[in-house]
């Protein structure tokens, strides 16, 4: 068992590997993302991408790359905040639709 020290020391050397300059969700989600996919040094690229697209669309992606078993998730994250990857593009039903010809002269087909 641990004596009342041992709790002490334990406690003290967890509140030393937390990083004191983060200071908001975003900051906290950039750090996690750059920790998790092993680019710390790519910390400002997640953040500002995270500012960008937000925080909430953000964790969805995060959440789908931690599951998923891609071989470079920074790449795929990164491909997946783009605007046009982010929106789902709206169907076009007149470029489907079956065209009519009409035939003036009965006798030919």
């Amino acid at each position: 068992m641990d004596g009342i020290q041992g709790i002490i020391k334990k406690q003290t050397e967890k509140k030393k590997e937390t990083n004191t300059h983060i200071h908001s969700e975003a900051h906290f989600l950039a750090d996690e993302i750059s920790t998790a996919f092993d680019e710390k040094r790519l910390f400002g690229m997640y953040l500002g991408i995270i500012k960008r697209i937000g925080v909430d669309r953000a964790k969805q992606i995060f959440s789908e790359l931690k599951e998923s078993n891609v071989k470079s998730p920074g790449r795929l994250f990164v491909w997946k905040s783009k605007p046009e990857n982010n929106i789902p593009k709206k169907f076009d039903q007149d470029k489907f639709k079956p065209k009519v010809i009409i035939n003036d002269n009965p006798t030919k087909y």
